[in-house]
Parts: structure tokens; sequence; C-alpha cells
């Protein structure tokens, strides 16, 4: 079974592209949902999300003299890069390896008078846990960033209400690219209450030029072919035996097409960045939003799913598994359902040769990537021992249960062999 299933269904990306010139009034809609959820004032589009994040660092360098960012270690080296860029001083705080959240022990070390905003990037965490961050900010006066991009929909209940993924933060950053919540090709957004940051946005974003039409052909193109490979045919016959050629062989071109965040980190800020939010992107991602009855049962869909895995992986006993913890389901609602076990590698090829593909990559290690130290621990540990297993809407309780079997056979056969030893 395909591990990646897109949101974009065959029908809107069509309807997309018949009425992409027909925006009027798309703005203010995408405003309204998005800043219900969120409780925010205000929400300005961008081209991706990483570009939402980089007009907030700009915004920041011009309205103060501190000079410092903190990030969760454990992250995507391209959200990091245009910090680099932007000449800010990076703070790497380490994961708390139970948790899947920043290490608070180790984030009030890290802030300084210097520090203007930490990253709250919503992988694994917890609602609990990032109001303690929430906490830390306001109390040091620092700007919190929240990275929303994977977290869309989720929610806590306190008192029987309802609070969004999105809610923590005083800047909120989306991502509407091609494998998120929301899959409109590219395209991102930015939600908050701040009304200078919203003025300076729009002035700079009137200067920027039309999303290149060459980028969308080619995100399109991938989108067909990540259709065509979910067919169950043509995967079982053709693209598994190809995917696991690529892992085998580690043919980085055909790895990329599912693991964007192998691409090398650019020298320089790509032009695209400087882009504005493509139409077509804006008339899919109003479809999607519009349509609250199937993200809702793909939300609870995948819920299920997550919490059948935990309960059967759970009693597999053995010292290189680990889970990580679970304290509201509704919240840390994943995409893909986490685990921790040492040598991926051999785990990943033993699945494969039972044909279950699995995310093998999620982020890195970033501290060893940009300060060339690994003083964050658990982020090197995560970046060599987690792997995700496939939860989206084809995936049958009956084929976790596959999936699970092997993953006992893999871990009773180590055993067996260390007591054969």
């Amino acid at each position: 079974m395909f591990r990646i299933w897109i949101f974009l269904n065959i029908k809107d990306f069509i309807l997309g592209l018949f009425f992409k010139n027909k925006t009027k009034g798309i703005k203010n809609y995408l405003t309204k949902k998005i800043c219900k959820q969120t409780k925010k004032k205000y929400l300005v589009l961008a081209s991706q999300c990483r570009v939402g994040f980089l007009f907030i660092l700009k915004y920041l360098k011009r309205e103060s003299k501190k000079n410092e960012i903190i990030f969760c270690a454990y992250n995507l080296p391209e959200m990091i890069n245009i910090a680099v860029k932007l000449k800010f001083k990076i703070i790497f705080c380490d994961i708390n390896y139970k948790s899947g959240s920043m290490e608070i022990a180790d984030l009030k070390n890290k802030i300084s008078k210097k520090t203007s905003a930490i990253v709250l990037t919503n992988m694994f965490n917890d609602f609990k846990n990032s109001l303690i961050i929430k906490k830390l900010a306001s109390k040091n006066k620092i700007n919190l960033i929240e990275d929303n991009a994977i977290y869309f929909d989720n929610f806590t209940k306190k008192k029987k209400k309802k609070i969004f993924s999105g809610s923590v933060g005083k800047y909120t950053i989306y991502s509407f690219n091609i494998m998120k919540n929301i899959s409109s090709f590219y395209g991102g957004a930015v939600a908050t209450s701040d009304k200078k940051f919203i003025k300076f946005y729009e002035e700079e974003y009137s200067k920027l030029d039309n999303f290149p039409k060459s980028s969308m052909m080619k995100q399109i193109i991938i989108y067909v072919i990540l259709k065509v490979m979910s067919l169950r045919i043509l995967y079982k016959t053709i693209f598994l035996h190809l995917i696991k050629f690529a892992h085998f062989k580690n043919i980085k071109t055909i790895l990329k097409l599912f693991y964007p965040s192998l691409r090398l980190i650019r020298k320089n800020l790509p032009n695209y960045y400087f882009t504005k939010m493509s139409k077509l992107s804006m008339i899919v991602t109003s479809f999607q939003l519009k349509d609250l009855i199937t993200r809702r049962k793909l939300f609870y869909s995948r819920q299920k799913k997550n919490d059948y895995y935990f309960k059967k992986i759970s009693k597999i006993k053995h010292k290189d598994l680990s889970l990580i913890n679970v304290i509201d389901k509704n919240y840390q609602n994943f995409l893909d359902f986490p685990i921790l076990v040492r040598n991926k590698t051999l785990l990943n090829k033993f699945l494969l040769n039972k044909g279950i593909e699995v995310r093998f990559k999620h982020y890195y290690n970033c501290e060893k990537l940009f300060n060339k130290n690994e003083k964050c621990i658990n982020a090197e540990k995560y970046e060599k021992e987690l792997i995700c297993l496939p939860v989206h809407p084809k995936i049958t309780f009956s084929y976790i249960d596959y999936i699970v079997k092997n993953i006992e056979q893999y871990y009773f056969k180590i055993k067996k062999n260390r007591e054969t030893i």
C-alpha cells in the first residue's frame, strides 16, 4: 500500500483549473475560516509557508535589535536556512525524547535578552506543553511563532469547547503544500492580530512577482505521478519495486519525489520565495476548506488509526522500540504514526521486502547541519531512529494488523538472534 495519500481530489483540481481566474472574495473567505479557528484578527497569504515565515523574520529584524531565534533542533533545514540568510543567530533547543516536544528545561536555559523569537513547530507536541512555551515567551517578551504546517484542524477540548492548533502563537504560519492536510500544490498563510505586521506584509506583498508557471507545472506533474502511484494494481506491480530499488540503492533522484527534505539547502533563497500565492492554489484551498464534512471524516479516521497503532505496538516489548507519549488524541493527531527504532535502516529494508512502505525520512538534527556539533542528543536520536507508519484513508485496520505483525516478527528475530549469540 502506497504510504502517500493527497487530500486534493481530481475533481477539485480540474475545477480549480477552470475557475483559477475567479478569485474574487476568496481571500476574505480564507481569512474568515482560518482566523475563526485561531482566534486571530488577520490573515495574509503566501506562496509557501516558509515565505510567510521569511516575512515575519524580516519584520522582526526591522522592529527590534534582538537577533537570536530559538528553534527545536529536530526540524526542517529549509526553515532554519531562512533565519540564517537573514543573519539571525540561531539557538537550538533539544527535543524531549519521550514527548516529542521542545525540552522545556533546555529552552529556559537558551532564552536570553537577545532572544527575538521562539519557533514552536507543531510536530508531536501536546497543547499543555505548547501553553508552557507560550507563557515562557510572554514572560520574557519574546515573539512566539507557531509553525502549524502539519497540525491543521487539530484541536484540544477545554470545557467542551474546541481550541485549535495555531491559536498559541503571536504569529501562526500555515502550509498548503502538496502533502499537507490542505493540499494546494504550493501555498501558505500567516495568521496574527499584529496590525503593524499586516501593514508591513501587504506593502511587501504588492512588490512581489506572480508565482512562476514552471514551478507550478512541476508540482502538478508530481501530483499526477503520486495519484497514479496510489492505484493499487500499479503500485503492487510496478511502483513498490521502484521504491524498493531507490531505497536499497539510495537513488536520491527518485527518493526526492517522496521526501522533499532530501533536496540540498540552497546557498541563496530561491526567486520563487519572492512571489505571490498562485490563483490556482487559492481556489483549491478554498474548495478544501469548504468541504468540512470530508475533513472531519478524515480527521477522525486518522485519529482511530493512530490509536489502533498505539494499542497494538505498545504490546511489543523490546528495548529497541519506543513510542512517543500521546496525551491528547485530538491535538496529537499525526499525519503518519511515529515510532522510534534503533537501526531503522534494517527495519525499513525488512518491511519493504514484506511489501510495506513507511516514511523513512522526517526531519533532521539541524544543530549538526548548521552548527557542526551534536549537543542536542535527542534531536540526533530522532533523526536516526524516527520512522512513521501510514494512517491515510486507504489504510485499513487489517493492513495495520499486517504492519504490526511484521514489526513484531522483526523484533522477535532480533531477540532470538541475540539469545543464540
